[in-house]
Order: C-alpha cells, then sequence, then structure tokens
C-alpha cells in the first residue's frame, strides 16, 4: 500500500462546499484534512478497514464504501473508494486538543487513483460543478 499525502482542502472550495452543500454550517465541513491510501487489491484495502475499525484510540465517524455492489456510482461520476472520516482519541490528542477534529481518509485501489491523477479529477470537478456540489 502507499499513502499519499494531500494538501489542506483550499479556502475556496471549503467556502464553496459550505453555500453549496452544508447551507453555511461548517460542522459538516470534515475534509479539511485529507489523505489517501492506495492498494493494489481489494483484499488488502478491506484488511486496512478491518485494523482502522479495531483500532481502541480511532473513532470512526463517517463510512461510505462507495466500492460497494449497492453503491450507485452516478453520484460520483463513476468514482469508487471506501471514505472514512475519523478522529484519533489518545492521551497526546486530548493533551492537544485536537481529538474532536474530524479528517478524512480515502481508501482506493491503484487502478482508480490512476485515473483519479491522470486528468480524471478535472473531470470530476467538472461533474461535481455541473450538479451545483
Amino acid at each position: 500500500a502507499a499513502v499519499r499525502w494531500s494538501a489542506l482542502k483550499r479556502p475556496e472550495r471549503a467556502m464553496e462546499k459550505l453555500a453549496r452543500i452544508y447551507h453555511g454550517d461548517p460542522s459538516r465541513l470534515l475534509d479539511v484534512c485529507r489523505h489517501s491510501i492506495i492498494f493494489k487489491t481489494v483484499e488488502e484495502l478491506a484488511e486496512c478497514v478491518e485494523a482502522i475499525l479495531g483500532d481502541g484510540d480511532v473513532r470512526v465517524v463517517v463510512v461510505k464504501n462507495r466500492l460497494s455492489g449497492d453503491y450507485d456510482a452516478s453520484f460520483s461520476g463513476g468514482y469508487r473508494d471506501v471514505h472514512l472520516n475519523l478522529r484519533m482519541d489518545t492521551p497526546a490528542a486530548r493533551e492537544l486538543g485536537i481529538h474532536l477534529h474530524v479528517w478524512e481518509l480515502q481508501l482506493m485501489l491503484g487502478c482508480i487513483a490512476q485515473l483519479k491523477t491522470s486528468g480524471g479529477h478535472k473531470r470530476y470537478v467538472a461533474f461535481r460543478n455541473a450538479r451545483g456540489e
């Protein structure tokens, strides 16, 4: 597996998302800090999900399984991943006052990650903007 560290969400996109989707409620903006882990196989990805769910220091806030056969990929322009919103609840996080901070982790397959970096994300942004998201 490979970790892809992302920059913080741009303030312009955060404001756009607040206005378009969250009706001005900043408590719903959970992806300011986001990262990805890319896997070669679904089995590796599933093992990671199990490890996260079993970690006593991690609080899972949201799980979106966009790899599920029940997921309608037309809502994401065909994009697929397992999307997690997480909090770290350790003594160190509590001491720093960040134990309530929610961040996003995208678990994806390499074939999807490759499409995302080769112009696919630009197409997704156009799709999202057309939907007003």
